[in-house]
């Protein structure tokens, strides 16, 4: 092969690779459970999504989105005839439903729901590399992992309160040290009293006899008003720590309940104040906030 003929074959690679490369970004996306819709805007690839679930509200504008149905149960006849690229799977995605989709050569990416800080951020970087969005992923997430970092920092050396954090209401429930709720509490220099529990199932009576110093109340799934009328209930119980020095609060469930890693950091913001009274003060606006 001649110079010539090998500096055109070069450029012909090239340009087969741009191409294929093209091919593999989609522009019409699914999401099918609210934290991945949330993750596609949070990489700025809002507009590639054409439809996710009914749950899918934060931010607003997801709302105005084409719905296909629940978390666990979603329309597949509807999501064919919108003809995606992509739909984005959590967990609980039904797995026969995902197979007719794929029957019909729909591209699935399975993505696990976070357990961690960690798998939070490896999901926005899956996602953003999938849309084209691999730089902006990758920023988001360096710059979360600095912030919570500093914040875990101004922690170390002082004494750690007691925390019970409720995630549920019937049965009640709370998180071990495997899911991300341990690490906001880990992280704003608290300790889980639950964080070596086999199962997130509690009991009140548990909660009395452990004696918290704090209880924080975020339960997935209900209104504000569900979570003000179960600190009413804690608040009856005069004899417990937590209830003694006024330190039960009720936390936004959107933003505890459903992180990624930049409402980690804005929900260690919140916690930080409450877990130590006085630290929100050391959190400067660029190494602290988002």
């Amino acid at each position: 092969m001649n110079k010539t003929r090998f500096f055109y074959s070069i450029i012909l690679l090239t340009l087969i690779h741009s191409v294929c490369t093209a091919q593999t970004i989609p522009d019409r996306v699914i999401s099918l459970s609210p934290i991945i819709t949330e993750t596609i805007y949070l990489v700025g690839a809002e507009h590639k999504l054409i439809a996710n679930t009914n749950y899918c509200n934060v931010p607003k504008a997801a709302i105005n989105k084409e719905k296909i149905g629940s978390v666990t149960h979603m329309n597949v006849e509807k999501i064919i005839s919108l003809k995606p690229d992509l739909v984005i799977a959590s967990a609980l995605s039904r797995e026969k439903q995902l197979m007719i989709l794929e029957n019909q050569s729909i591209n699935i990416l399975r993505a696990q729901n976070p357990r961690t800080f960690d798998q939070m951020c490896d999901m926005t970087v899956l996602i953003g590399e999938k849309l084209g969005r691999k730089e902006t992923a990758g920023n988001i997430v360096d710059k979360a992992k600095k912030q919570a970092d500093y914040i875990l920092s101004l922690t170390q050396g002082l004494e750690k309160p007691s925390v019970f954090m409720q995630i549920g209401l019937k049965p009640l429930h709370s998180a071990n040290k495997d899911m991300f709720i341990n690490e906001y509490i880990r992280y704003a220099g608290g300790i889980n009293i639950a964080e070596n529990e086999s199962s997130g199932i509690y009991s009140r009576e548990k909660v009395l006899t452990q004696n918290p110093q704090i209880i924080l109340i975020a339960t997935m799934g209900s209104s504000k008003k569900a979570g003000l009328i179960e600190r009413e209930r804690w608040m009856t119980f005069k004899t417990m720590a937590a209830v003694k020095h006024n330190r039960v609060y009720v936390l936004d469930p959107e933003m505890i309940c459903s992180p990624t890693p930049t409402t980690f950091v804005k929900g260690l913001h919140d916690l930080l104040p409450i877990i130590h009274p006085g630290l929100e003060q050391t959190i400067s606006p660029e190494r602290g906030k988002q």
